[in-house]
């Protein structure tokens, strides 16, 4: 394990969001985890987000994991989730945005059109399945030009996403396109702690991004 793999995750206190399912299966993993959200006196919606002190929080770590679906949660969260990432951006911190589908199917194109306003401050924008398929048909695309779209559009240094009924991940970055087929089988968010895991040790070329998407298969603790 890399004693840089350290994350800061804002999450639903209810713990049921994407982020925090990727987040959950990276402290198993051994990663040092931060874990923002509101007391168990507050409500979600209208927590007192002035109070994070995020500057202080995201010094010195590797990654930022925010969920797509906290910026429908109320005003306080989305608040939050957008001050992340800045005080991300000006820390060095890398945000994983983790893009999956709101409760109410309504809200999709609000909750899109949020990301792309950060878009500048995203590194690792993944997609679940679900969300690949919704967000193709919204932005009038197929599935398989959507993440190479986005990364050119948006400057996004890596756009991915990972199939768990066929065990392949899908990954856009700045020197092309790769696709890698695991000989394991894992949920997208067991894939996903494994994928920053690996970037946690390498550089950002083709060959080391290669071999993070496969990092699970070079590990000998393989979770599932």
């Amino acid at each position: 394990m890399s004693a840089h793999f350290s994350i800061v995750n804002f999450r639903h206190p209810e713990e049921s969001d994407a982020g925090s399912l990727v987040t959950d299966f990276a402290i198993d993993m051994g990663a040092r985890v931060n874990i923002i959200s509101s007391q168990k006196n507050e409500l979600f919606s209208n927590f007192n987000y002035g109070n994070i002190n995020w500057r202080n929080l995201l010094q010195n770590k590797h990654w930022l994991v925010n969920s797509s679906t906290m910026v429908l949660q109320g005003s306080s969260p989305s608040n939050a989730w957008g001050a992340s990432m800045i005080f991300g951006e000006l820390e060095g911190t890398k945000t994983v945005m983790v893009v999956d589908v709101p409760a109410n199917i309504d809200q999709l194109s609000e909750m899109w059109g949020a990301i792309i306003n950060r878009i500048r401050q995203i590194h690792i924008l993944f997609f679940t399945t679900e969300a690949l398929d919704l967000i193709s048909k919204l932005e009038n695309t197929s599935n398989q030009l959507l993440l190479s779209k986005i990364r050119l559009k948006g400057l996004v240094p890596i756009v991915c996403t990972y199939d768990d009924r066929k065990n392949i991940a899908r990954i856009a970055h700045s020197s092309g396109e790769i696709s890698v087929k695991l000989k394991v089988e894992l949920t997208y968010y067991s894939w996903l702690a494994n994928f920053i895991n690996g970037l946690s040790l390498i550089n950002s070329n083709k060959d080391d991004i290669l071999h993070a998407a496969s990092h699970v298969n070079y590990r000998k603790n393989q979770f599932t």
